[in-house]
């Protein structure tokens, strides 16, 4: 398939993919006889793998260090940065849950204040 459909099926831009690709995190894409790019079923299953990562907060540096890495000949290399990226992944969600609690506090206390009818004072409430 084409960089068009390859982009719709995963959700990545067609610059990103074009983006990956000049850094060498794509492996050797087909080409058509213009040159073209062409994208197999496995070529996707790599872009969405692709995607998660760098959804979930992976840096750039270490997704081309994952990828660097022969899953085949080292897999337990590439299992430890995956370990250490699914950390940093729960860290962040446990970071964020308690920024969500100090906002669902606030809501509370915005909600009470306009139940009340209360006017909010610069110093009552931030």
């Amino acid at each position: 398939m084409n960089i068009a459909e390859a982009a719709r099926q995963t959700e990545l831009s067609i610059d990103t993919i074009r983006y990956y690709d000049k850094l060498g995190i794509l492996g050797e894409l087909s080409r058509t006889p213009g040159g073209a790019r062409t994208f197999t079923e496995g070529d996707l299953g790599w872009l969405r793998i692709l995607r998660c990562l760098r959804d979930t907060g992976m840096s750039m540096a270490d997704l081309r260090r994952f990828v660097a890495v022969d899953g085949d000949r080292d897999p337990g290399r590439r299992r430890e940065l995956l370990e250490a990226h699914r950390r940093d992944v729960l860290e962040r969600m446990e970071r964020t849950r308690r920024e969500l609690r100090v906002i669902d506090g606030k809501i509370a206390a915005y909600r009470d204040l306009e139940e009340r009818g209360v006017e909010p004072v610069a110093t009552t409430i931030r």
